[in-house]
């Protein structure tokens, strides 16, 4: 073919080429450094940029195929996706079928009422991002892990007036709670009880593992990954005022989790 008619192709290639190299590069700096906003927007542009190119790339050569597109549909919709850190909560009822033994239905719904309300209050109050239920279990999503910190804490503190003045029940509410941080693709639009992540199965493993065993009057146990830990210990305010016991999980093969670190919050 003419030069001429060579040119558009060799320069949109060169275009491609060029901005392709750019966003490999940026990939690569990012798995080096996930926490740098700076390299996070730098290779949100170059996304953007390669998005941009590929397009010119359809519109032009759509017409030669005899393509008929209409114009709202040249441009696309799609976000190509990042990682990005997350934090979830993942909480529980101790014992909740041995809570209602033996107890009047209208107290038995009044009583968990009250717990459910107080529970969604203190998260909205920390900036929960997301949340659900199944049954009894209560699962969240923070952008923070120190705000998932401060509203589990809160959460714990609240246990004894919740149990004094809102419980109408002959037992106490007693909880576990498991909260784990790590970067995973987090689709916002979707409900957090159909999505699937690493580091909600985390959290739940951990809140499994934080069983009570001591006497009825102690209400709460809160076990948290040692990711969520390096985070907030970043913050003075929490290395200051934060007790935390170590303790070692043991492994689960079933679930392909091997034995770790956890750490318990002390209050």
């Amino acid at each position: 073919p003419p030069r001429s008619t060579l040119f558009p192709y060799t320069t949109l290639f060169r275009s491609l080429k060029n901005a392709q190299s750019e966003a490999l590069k940026l990939s690569n700096d990012l798995n080096q450094n996930h926490d740098n906003p700076a390299l996070i927007q730098s290779a949100q542009a170059a996304a953007a940029r390669l998005q941009k190119i590929v397009e010119e790339c359809e519109n032009y050569i759509a017409p030669k195929l005899k393509i008929s597109r209409p114009a709202e549909a040249v441009r696309s919709d799609k976000v190509i996706a990042v990682p990005k850190e997350l934090t979830f909560v993942s909480i529980d009822v101790q014992g909740s079928e041995d809570l209602k033994q033996g107890e009047d239905n209208a107290k038995v719904s009044k009583a968990f009422s009250n717990y459910f309300a107080l529970v969604e209050k203190i998260m909205r109050e920390n900036n929960v991002k997301k949340f659900s239920w199944a049954g009894d279990g209560f699962i969240a999503y923070f952008d923070s892990a120190e705000n998932s910190i401060i509203a589990v804490i809160a959460l714990m503190c609240s246990l004894p007036v919740f149990n004094l003045a809102q419980n109408p029940l002959a037992k106490n509410f007693r909880i576990r709670v498991g909260i784990s941080t790590g970067e995973d693709y987090f689709d916002e639009k979707s409900e957090i009880g159909k999505m699937t992540s690493k580091v909600i199965d985390m959290a739940g493993y951990l809140q499994k593992k934080a069983e009570i065993k001591t006497g009825v009057k102690t209400l709460y146990r809160a076990l948290v990954s040692p990711q969520t830990i390096l985070k907030i210990h970043k913050h003075f305010n929490f290395q200051r005022t934060l007790k935390l016991e170590k303790h070692l999980v043991e492994a689960d093969e079933t679930k392909n989790v091997q034995q770790m670190s956890a750490f318990e919050i002390v209050i």
